[in-house]
């Protein structure tokens, strides 16, 4: 019986030794080290219309168990790149191997005609008083990557414009963000007017092809180029030649080239808009532009706005 238990023990001692063993070169033998990513150099720069190949194409992934994982490369993130220039950014790769260990690598991603979000208005930001504005309905975004992005767009500083907002001048802000991180921010003016009759039945104004541009910097800018019409007690087309001296009795008349050369059309000519502007195009910002046309026929004025942002 002593003997018994002596073996039993040692049998005992034996099967613990060895499952110590067991477990210890168990552990040995699970990999934990994730695959080791390089990148033929530390700045790409690409087109945004290349594809996700271009990004991929010199980048190598090698694990120690494993080998080549090249073909597990995957792009995690891109992301605006902190105080870099608009069009810099940070790429992220991680690779994996077969036990599912992961290895990353972040560097410079450039996109050579990368732009920031670009907002549009649908028409002049001017709306009669005590009406409910909603700004949102006639403001847009595209983004060069992600398209359209209007459904982002948030409006800030307009708490004033709530509800049916007085006459006056508002200042807001419209901002979006697209998958990348990049915030566009552009501040506008809502003109809120006193509505009434002179304004509904005889304020002329001049009408826009667009009224908010984003123009190249340093490149010349030409502003008439953006007037579309004008309606004044109906459509009137833009006339550029010069004014023609007529006779109505004995007494002189300036009229448009068009109506002087037979045109039953209504016309105003190009030296009848005044354009008051503070863009400077050597200067990056976001300007203001007012066009403004007194009718002949009533004596009434009116102004209209174009917001430029040079970049």
């Amino acid at each position: 019986m002593k003997i018994f238990r002596i073996i039993l023990g040692i049998l005992c001692v034996l099967c613990f030794a060895g499952g110590a063993y067991y477990v210890r070169e168990s552990k040995a033998d699970v990999d934990t080290e994730g695959p080791k990513l390089e990148a033929a150099s530390d700045t790409i720069e690409v087109s945004i219309e290349d594809p996700e190949e271009t990004l991929l194409q010199d980048v190598a992934a090698n694990d120690d168990r494993d080998g080549n994982v090249s073909d597990s490369i995957i792009i995690e993130e891109i992301a605006k790149k902190e105080d870099g220039a608009a069009n810099e950014f940070e790429i992220t790769y991680v690779a994996f191997d077969s036990s599912n260990n992961s290895g990353k690598l972040t560097r410079n991603l450039i996109y050579t005609d990368y732009r920031k979000p670009h907002f549009s208005l649908s028409q002049e930001l001017r709306f009669p008083a005590n009406q409910a504005v909603s700004l949102l309905d006639y403001v847009k975004a595209d983004d060069c990557i992600d398209g359209d992005v209007t459904p982002f767009i948030t409006v800030e500083g307009a708490d004033e414009l709530q509800g049916e907002p007085a006459a006056g001048i508002y200042d807001c802000t419209l901002k979006v963000t697209n998958s990348v991180g990049d915030t566009a921010q552009l501040p506008l003016q809502v003109e809120i007017y006193e509505d009434n009759y002179e304004e509904r039945s005889f304020r002329p104004y001049v009408v826009l092809t667009d009224y908010l541009i984003y123009h190249p910097k340093g490149q010349e800018l030409n502003l008439n180029a953006l007037i579309a019409h004008v309606e004044d007690q109906g459509y009137n087309k833009i006339d550029y030649g010069p004014m023609v001296t007529e006779y109505e009795g004995s007494e002189a008349v300036q009229v448009t080239e068009q109506i002087a050369n037979g045109s039953k059309e209504k016309w105003v000519n190009i030296s009848q808009i005044s354009i008051n502007s503070n863009v400077d195009i050597n200067q990056e910002g976001v300007y203001t532009v007012i066009y403004t046309y007194t009718s002949l026929e009533s004596g009434y004025e009116g102004s209209t706005r174009l917001t430029v942002v040079v970049e």
